[in-house]
């Protein structure tokens, strides 16, 4: 999967954005001081390794996005784009499968306090979000990877239907039934009957 086929409106603008060079590992991070007065554009054909932190989730595969970075008094605006493909494993059956993710998002990114900037900025985007950083670089690979995390829920589902294993045998019942179920369920209580009680002989 190519930066064309996820973002193709962007294929054209691309030229001029100068995609930059990705390192083995994606930890881009962009320094204040260099985004110029007009703002910066920055696109991604992939991050690679930008889950090499993360225990429970995996590019499978590339991750490509966007970012429009903008400075404001006491810090910075970011609009961007993510698509990826990620890996999981399904809490009920255990089985892995996959997971289409497109987000659109906006931050301001403060360096001091909200009060301060909040006549520069009209915050009408429900999905706009206020975060903190060190006021010299915007930590890019992070927010990227923040947004993409966002978007996975907390219990992972293969599907919404899914029947998961059966306790007994372990089978999936979402591929194969099995017989546990028909078995009769052994009565907690059945061993009350062999007790007997003042004497009286045990109930049968």
């Amino acid at each position: 999967m190519f930066f064309k086929d996820i973002f193709p409106e962007m294929t054209t603008a691309k030229r001029s954005l100068h995609p930059v060079k990705i390192q083995e590992t994606f930890r881009e991070t962009v320094l204040v001081e260099d985004i110029p007065e007009g703002g910066l554009h920055r696109a991604y054909d992939d991050m690679p390794g930008l889950f090499a932190d993360t225990d429970d989730c995996k590019a499978v595969s590339t991750v490509a996005g966007t970012a429009f970075l903008q400075k404001i008094r006491g810090g910075v605006y970011l609009q961007g784009e993510v698509a990826a493909e990620i890996g999981l494993i399904c809490d009920r059956c255990l089985t892995d499968f996959n997971r289409n993710i497109r987000i659109k998002f906006s931050y301001i990114l403060l360096g001091r306090p909200v009060s301060e900037i909040k006549e520069q900025i009209e915050l009408k985007d429900e999905d706009m979000e206020i975060s903190f950083f060190d006021g010299i670089e915007v930590p890019l690979a992070d927010l990227f990877r923040e947004q993409i995390l966002l978007q996975i829920p907390m219990k992972h589902l293969c599907r919404e239907d899914c029947r998961g294993l059966c306790p007994i045998c372990g089978a999936d019942l979402n591929r194969e039934k099995c017989a546990c179920h028909s078995r009769k369920p052994e009565n907690p209580f059945a061993v009350l009957k062999k007790i007997s009680v003042s004497g009286k002989q045990p109930i049968k």
